[in-house]
């Protein structure tokens, strides 16, 4: 029997479309962190409360990749291309500190 997906709505779409820039302004902020020239020190002097909420966020965005790479899963190649990465961040989500 061929199974029939309901199409997406607008709302549906516009939140995943909202995830994709969301997911490429973390990229870019993650790339403005990146100390410039010789010096490799200056992410490693966060201050204690910035490290504690970079723990908290980082652990639920692990969980919304997560997720994302459940449906890449489900989306190409029958699972093969994105199941061992799902599987390696599933672990990874799995033993990560949230205090």
């Amino acid at each position: 029997m061929t199974r029939i997906e309901p199409e997406k709505s607008t709302n549906q779409l516009t939140a995943w479309r909202d995830l994709v820039e969301a997911l490429e302004q973390v990229d870019a902020a993650w790339k403005a962190t990146q100390p410039t020239g010789t010096d490799t020190t200056a992410s490693s002097q966060l201050p204690g409360n910035v490290t504690v909420a970079l723990v908290k966020a980082s652990h639920r965005a692990t969980e919304a990749i997560v997720g994302v790479t459940d449906i890449l899963v489900d989306q190409y190649d029958s699972g093969s291309t994105f199941r061992g990465i799902a599987s390696a961040l599933r672990q990874a989500l799995d033993k990560w500190p949230t205090r």
